[in-house]
């Protein structure tokens, strides 16, 4: 007998669901989803502003990975990566995310765990809360090293560093805005700016 697979679209935002049902169901094409502690959350995808901010990410990287030889392994795009929490029923993805050569740190699916992920911020309030608090406390959880939080409409980036006092995480909280380069414990000698990453995006 054929199983009946559950079918979700944007009316289903909201609705409580196990990591189980959520990888089960069918989506309904068009729309970004996540599972946030067990609530799904189904979002419209960006625009260009969005992804050419994400590209513009992407390429400072990429110079970085070219002048540092050895240190990036790979980078990921949105649904390349996966940031998963059974205990917490969380399925993440983030807009960009960064795996590191000597980093060798494993998630809960045995694959290695992207230990930098960045999140571009959309408009609206809903998603500012969500990039600035919700998945701030979800990827501490999850394990991750820095969190970047790029806020095109502040023209900020926030970088958000893993620090660790009497065995209790946190995070350690670094703004840059205008020409200041972008400093990384993960990425030493970085050269981009935050500048940088508006170009083509208005």
């Amino acid at each position: 007998m054929a199983t009946v697979r559950t079918r979700i679209g944007p009316a289903d935002n909201g609705r409580k669901m196990t990591l189980q049902e959520f990888w089960d169901a069918e989506l309904e094409s068009g729309y970004h989803y996540e599972l946030a502690r067990g609530v799904l959350e189904v979002s419209q995808v960006p625009g260009e502003p969005h992804y050419q901010v994400v590209d513009n990410i992407h390429e400072a990287f990429s110079s970085h990975r070219r002048a540092h030889p050895g240190l990036i392994l790979r980078i990921g795009r949105g649904s390349d990566v996966q940031y998963v929490l059974p205990e917490l029923e969380l399925d993440r993805n983030p807009d960009l995310a960064v795996v590191f050569r000597e980093i060798p740190t494993r998630d809960v699916l045995g694959r290695r765990l992207s230990v930098l992920g960045v999140e571009v911020v959309s408009p609206g309030s809903r998603a500012r809360e969500r990039d600035y608090v919700d998945k701030r406390a979800d990827y501490l959880a999850v394990g991750l090293l820095e969190y970047w939080i790029v806020a095109p409409e502040a023209r900020r980036v926030t970088v958000l560093v893993r620090r660790e006092v009497d065995g209790v995480a946190g995070w350690e909280e670094r703004s840059f805005e205008g020409d200041a380069v972008i400093v990384s414990d993960l990425l030493p000698g970085f050269a981009g700016t935050v500048a940088e990453l508006w170009a083509e995006a208005d």
